[in-house]
């Protein structure tokens, strides 16, 4: 969430002095659903629900009537600042004590002691440096879904993995990277078109649903390559991605719908332990000065010869469910399989033939 500080205000009428903040649509959306999910537990406010909010940062309040004139006539006087930040930690405060803080960059809730710690805070930091360097570098994070058939983003996932994760492995854990297209959740037709082992459209819907979550962390990285959900009378694509776990960057396939909770990318090259993988739905769209492995969706298990999981003379990874029964492909299995010396593999369950 994003928030520029644009110069300093007051509120005359309990005589606060303060720094006025312009807020990002997510941020605004933040805090109305904040403020409707605290109502049960604490006393509101009338602004707290208002449509309206003024966003700002407070200077000084319950000033005495002649400090507050001189606090207002000195602050006319300075520049006014203008800055662009993003919004770190929300906190929770009871008697001017902290309770606890939620770290947005960190994706972690702290406790009152990790929340005072200097040391966690340097991890935020590091995370929000890493942040700005990346956007600096490759405006990741600002792309908007007509902007990505221009340019392809980069990921390095060997950078990530050097971050503060490592420094912290016993509070935060390690984050694994996983991989997967073509759920085609609701899709009745599709049991038939790909011969999937399911006696109903909810049946598949709970085994994908299932088999994602028991695999797949809250903190762990999944590239989805396509197709979450197809149909007439399927659900939106927001409705599935609430259901599962991960830090989910999603590929545009044939069939999405608009989404308010991530954005779609026609193309992305990410970088794992030194080899560099292109990542599309449509293996059609590779574009002809890439010479390097590509990992698509798209075609299901309807062409094994052309579109197996593992094509070593066309350098093509399918990680279509078919393929991977029906369970997210952690990155690290295509290194432990030999993926660059593997002539034809037919699925995550299939006996590799490799190159002579």
């Amino acid at each position: 969430m994003h928030f520029n500080v644009v110069g300093f205000d007051t509120f005359e009428n309990n005589r606060v002095i303060f720094l006025d903040i312009q807020s990002d649509k997510k941020m605004k959306m933040f805090r109305r659903e904040l403020s409707t999910t605290l109502q049960p537990y604490c006393r509101m406010k009338p602004y707290d629900l208002e449509e309206k909010f003024s966003f700002h940062a407070t200077i000084a309040m319950k000033l005495n009537p002649a400090k507050f004139e001189q606090v207002k006539k000195y602050i006319s006087k300075k520049t006014k600042p203008n800055y662009k930040h993003i919004l770190l930690r929300a906190t929770l405060i009871k008697n001017q004590i902290i309770l606890c803080e939620y770290d947005f960059l960190l994706k972690k809730l702290l406790n009152r002691r990790e929340a005072k710690s200097r040391t966690i805070l340097s991890y935020t930091f590091n995370e929000l440096k890493k942040y700005l360097d990346e956007k600096h570098n490759h405006t990741f994070n600002d792309f908007s879904p007509d902007q990505t058939d221009k340019v392809t983003v980069e990921i390095d996932l060997d950078a990530v993995k050097k971050s503060y994760f490592g420094r912290i492995k016993n509070l935060f854990g390690k984050r694994n990277v996983f991989l997967i297209s073509d759920t085609h959740f609701d899709h009745t037709n599709i049991i038939r078109y790909c011969n999937r082992p399911f006696k109903s459209t909810s049946e598949m819907n709970h085994v994908i649903i299932s088999n994602w979550n028991k695999t797949i962390r809250k903190k762990d990285i999944v590239f989805f390559l396509g197709d979450l959900r197809f149909g007439r009378g399927s659900r939106e694509t927001d409705y599935w991605l609430k259901r599962l776990n991960g830090r989910i960057y999603f590929l545009n396939g044939n069939h999405e719908t608009k989404s308010r909770i991530t954005k779609f990318y026609d193309k992305l090259i990410i970088k794992y332990r030194s080899r560099r993988f292109l990542l599309l739905h449509d293996p059609k769209d590779i574009p002809k000065d890439w010479d390097g492995w590509t990992i698509c969706g798209h075609h299901h298990n309807n062409y094994p010869i052309d579109f197996p999981f593992i094509n070593g003379k066309t350098r093509l990874i399918n990680v279509g469910v078919e393929l991977l029964n029906y369970t997210p492909l952690n990155i690290k299995k295509l290194l432990d399989l030999d993926y660059e010396n593997i002539e034809v593999m037919e699925s995550i369950n299939s006996i590799p033939l490799m190159k002579k």
